[in-house]
């Protein structure tokens, strides 16, 4: 359990719960693409601390993921931004990308990836968008760990077999783990 910054604990959801709300509301949407975007709002400035701003992160959440929630995924999304936020902010660097659990196919874990970071994109880049804020500069750190983000995002399956690929594949995770928290704890100060 964690707990968030208005004092209420919030446990992070596991990705087969995620994936059973999301298929619930009748979305096909991986739930590694909804984290993702979730994180690259909070990467913009957005706080899922109030309901104004849980509102306008849902609503920015349906533009960059071109679907609806609605109903118990609404609250679902709110449970899942506090834990996010407070997992983020924590001192012990608890956060963690919401991905396939480690026994899965590395194939699978390796599109959640690519669809965490194509996620992560939108979200940042429909934060920036609302807020107003395109033409404001990104700063260096930012800029490329979203470079790097866009080239990860283009991951090539067929590389799944290569003898290295899990260790390949936890660096990237603890890479894009360190950069969200960087990227948002910046965003999150200002």
């Amino acid at each position: 359990m964690l707990l968030d910054a208005l004092g209420a604990f919030e446990d992070m959801p596991t990705w087969e719960e995620a994936a059973e709300s999301l298929f619930n509301a009748g979305l096909t949407l991986n739930p590694s693409t909804l984290h993702g975007a979730m994180v690259g709002l909070l990467g913009a400035a957005f706080s899922p601390e109030t309901d104004q701003h849980l509102s306008a992160t849902v609503a920015a959440l349906e533009k960059a993921l071109a679907v609806e929630l609605t109903g118990d995924l609404v609250d679902f999304v709110s449970r899942m931004s506090l834990s996010t936020l407070s997992s983020i902010q924590d001192a012990d660097y608890t956060f963690q990308l919401l991905l396939p659990p480690d026994d899965d196919v590395l194939e699978d874990r390796l599109i959640s990836i690519s669809d965490w970071t194509t996620g992560f994109l939108s979200g940042f880049t429909q934060g920036i968008t609302y807020r107003e804020a395109a033409n404001e500069p990104i700063l260096g750190l930012t800029a490329d760990a979203l470079k790097d983000m866009a080239a990860i995002a283009q991951v090539d399956v067929g590389e799944a077999e290569a003898e290295d690929a899990e260790r390949q594949l936890d660096e990237i995770v603890e890479y894009l783990r360190f950069a969200a928290i960087n990227i948002v704890s910046e965003a999150q100060s200002q």
